[in-house]
């Protein structure tokens, strides 16, 4: 006589039995599927986040809808493209924690940009990047026309600073 219940063991609890979708990594609620050139490929490549002390998430973003604006697949829409897309300009430790994400969970690419500066751009360091542009100084030797373009760059580092163009003067 046959046993119709084979034998599990504890290896079995601890085997995978779907490898296709752990392999898949982040995936959209609302999946949409265009051919993305090469030249966009390489472009959102060039200069991938990777979540170092140092990086500027936002400089990210910058380039990745620089990059988004040249291409233009009919029938889908904005955010969509961007949800499509936004991985590619990732890599590492950024690139895992997109992958992390809950499967299905993202919807719209608003979603998922609050979610990337919730992590990369924390209140504390948007509060850090104002209070060093409200002590702005010019240094020593520095050239006016040198401290106005750190100046600006501050400032595009700490989107939505809210200090009025008279305020940036005084």
């Amino acid at each position: 006589m046959r046993d119709v219940n084979p034998r599990i063991t504890l290896g079995h609890y601890g085997r995978l039995d779907n490898l296709d979708e752990i392999c898949l990594g982040f995936q959209l609620a609302n999946l949409v599927v265009f051919d993305i050139k090469n030249s966009v490929l390489v472009n959102l490549k060039t200069d991938q986040f990777a979540r170092r002390e140092t990086a500027d998430c936002n400089a990210n973003l910058t380039s990745f809808l620089d990059t988004c604006i040249t291409i233009n697949p009919s029938g889908i829409s904005e955010s969509d493209k961007r949800l499509r897309l936004f991985g590619y300009s990732l890599k590492g430790r950024a690139k895992d924690w997109l992958n992390a994400l809950p499967k299905g969970t993202i919807t719209l690419w608003e979603q998922l940009k609050r979610k990337f500066l919730d992590r990369y751009f924390p209140t504390t360091k948007y509060l850090a990047l104002k209070k060093e542009i409200a002590g702005f100084k010019q240094q020593e030797k520095e050239t006016l026309y040198d401290a106005w373009k750190r100046f600006k760059i501050s400032l595009k580092k700490c989107p939505g600073h809210k200090y009025s163009s008279m305020d940036q003067i005084l």
